[in-house]
């Protein structure tokens, strides 16, 4: 059994002990005002006020360390599921993770999996722990007064049932599409943010934020809706508690009357169902969290679920020894889209230079996906250092080739951290050898905390080509070989871009570079260029 389960356990039983406690403050606190109140010697009543004291001390001692170790246990099962599922997305290609909108995926991501984890803090555990609260105080009514112990279960399970009913006849489409709507609201903010500036030049602002709005008040009519069934929940519990307190306080006068109950255990008997209001009224919560949880489990597997547009080999080839690059052949294409590119050769000896250019939608970052192995090809072949990639797995071709993007994500924490992604074990001065060549060591040792500067919300205190730098110094620092550099000079004014080319061109022969770009200077930094014709799909050297 696994730490996190253990704890949960551990959790789960002391949970049940604090619910315990509680009800047995109050049945005592019932048994000892009838007894005190036939006038017995105070030493009678010291085991139940001591009874009392500690009962109550312990409710809130056990209910703190319940919290502890099922929150701990919740948040290390959470952790599971989360590296599970981004294990698994890793195998997923751009194509796949591109389908849908970006907030609604970080949304299944993070909100769904958290969803997952409140389910074990938040029904398995409250569910069981109500169950056997309510056994126990049933049992104990049965062994003291038979008629008063029936009365309650029925009106126990007379609760359960009506709750679980009225949740699913009430809230079943409303709590199942409650994931649905936070995705689709956090797909609409993200899209908004991201596009702000467009939609006010474009007088576009109101309707996005009516947009927003709609789907929120959808959100909010759901959650409504779940608030309701809480307090329908809570009704139909008091109601049957009620009902059982009148009837088990009417037997209870008749058993008192004929003797079958003792005088000083009929408030105990009348109080019990008063002792399962706290646990009982929480079934509706739990009924309609499970909904929740089961509709963002649905979400995630279909997330974590989708094929996988590259396998790798079960039985991999050794590690090529080169790293030159040679493609035959390659068409391009993603889902059923027709291909983009048909036909294509490249060859990228090892320390060259070599660009590959074509307008927006030729099929440049297509070709960069494949030469990294995050999407499978159509038809054709790519070598490298003379060993078939698909004969690789993802792993081993990244260790040699790595590709660095227009918009680079730079992490909101020190520069010496976003190095450290690439290689942990990294000393100082490795990372500046890595800052020097990228030709930003200058930069960086100027700063006041140097290395230990911290960049901002993706990289926001840097200027866009120290950002770009600093994700080229990542990329030598992880010692890849072939560089991808995927349109590295857009969004740059003219003088940064020329700094970052000659740059980049310096890093020859020790590494490749792969310049895809449709920027002319970029093209002229290149000892080879290979021109995709977009109307044609037609490849042109020159």
């Amino acid at each position: 059994m696994t730490t996190a389960r253990r704890r949960l356990l551990l959790g789960g039983f002391f949970g049940l002990l604090a619910s315990l406690a509680s009800i047995g403050l109050l049945l005592v606190s019932a048994w000892l005002i009838s007894r005190a109140a036939q006038h017995p010697p105070v030493l009678y009543l010291m085991v139940a006020i001591v009874a009392v004291r500690a009962f109550g001390i312990a409710r809130a001692a056990l209910r703190y360390v319940e919290r502890l170790y099922t929150h701990d246990g919740a948040l290390r099962i959470g952790t599971e599921i989360r590296l599970a599922v981004y294990e698994r997305l890793e195998r997923l290609s751009p194509s796949t993770l591109a389908a849908g909108r970006r907030g609604e995926r970080i949304a299944r991501i993070v909100s769904d999996v958290d969803a997952l984890q409140d389910r074990i803090v938040r029904v398995v555990i409250p569910r069981v722990v109500t169950a056997l609260s309510a056994a126990v105080v049933v049992g104990l009514v049965l062994a003291v007064f038979p008629l008063g112990g029936v009365l309650l279960a029925g009106a126990v399970v007379v609760a359960w049932c009506g709750v679980l009913l009225a949740v699913r006849l009430g809230g079943a489409d409303s709590n199942a599409t409650t994931a649905e709507l936070r995705g689709a609201l956090a797909a609409d903010v993200s899209q908004t943010v991201r596009s702000a500036r467009d939609l006010v030049a474009y007088g576009a602002a109101e309707q996005a934020r009516d947009a927003l709005t709609r789907t929120g008040d959808r959100l909010a009519t759901a959650e409504r809706r779940s608030a309701f069934l809480d307090g329908l929940g809570v009704l139909i519990v008091r109601v049957c508690l009620g009902a059982a307190t009148c009837a088990i306080a009417w037997a209870g006068v008749v058993a008192v009357a004929d003797g079958a109950l003792a005088p000083v255990l009929l408030a105990v008997v009348v109080l019990a169902p008063v002792a399962l209001a706290e646990p009982l009224e929480g079934l509706s919560a739990i009924a309609q969290q499970d909904l929740r949880s089961a509709a963002s489990r649905r979400r995630v597997d279909e997330l974590v679920s989708a094929p996988e547009d590259v396998v790798d080999p079960d039985v991999p080839a050794p590690d090529p020894v080169g790293f030159d690059l040679q493609v035959r052949g390659l068409a391009l294409g993603w889902g059923d889209a027709p291909d983009l590119v048909h036909g294509f050769d490249l060859d990228l000896p090892e320390g060259a230079v070599v660009a590959v250019a074509g307008p927006s939608g030729s099929g440049k970052s297509t070709l960069a996906a494949v030469l990294l192995r995050l999407a499978a090809p159509r038809a054709g072949t790519v070598t490298l250092g003379g060993t078939p990639i698909d004969a690789l797995t993802g792993e081993q071709v990244r260790r040699v080739v790595a590709t660095l993007r227009q918009d680079e994500h730079v992490f909101d924490t020190t520069i010496r951290e976003n190095l450290r992604i690439a290689d942990p074990g990294a000393d100082d001065a490795t990372m500046r050898a890595a800052l020097d060549a990228a030709g930003l060591g200058a930069f960086v040792a100027a700063l006041p905390d140097g290395l230990d500067t911290e960049v901002g919300e993706n990289g926001n205190r840097l200027s866009g080509g120290e950002r770009q730098r600093l994700g080229l110094a990542r990329l030598l620092l992880g010692d890849h070989r072939v560089l991808v550099l995927d349109e590295p000079t857009e969004h740059l004014d003219a003088a940064t871009a020329e700094g970052l080319l000659r740059d980049l061109v310096a890093l020859a022969p020790y590494r490749s570079i792969l310049l895809v770009s449709h920027d002319e200077r970029a093209l002229a930094a290149a000892s080879h260029v290979v021109r995709l014709d977009a109307p044609t799909r037609i490849v042109d050297r020159v």
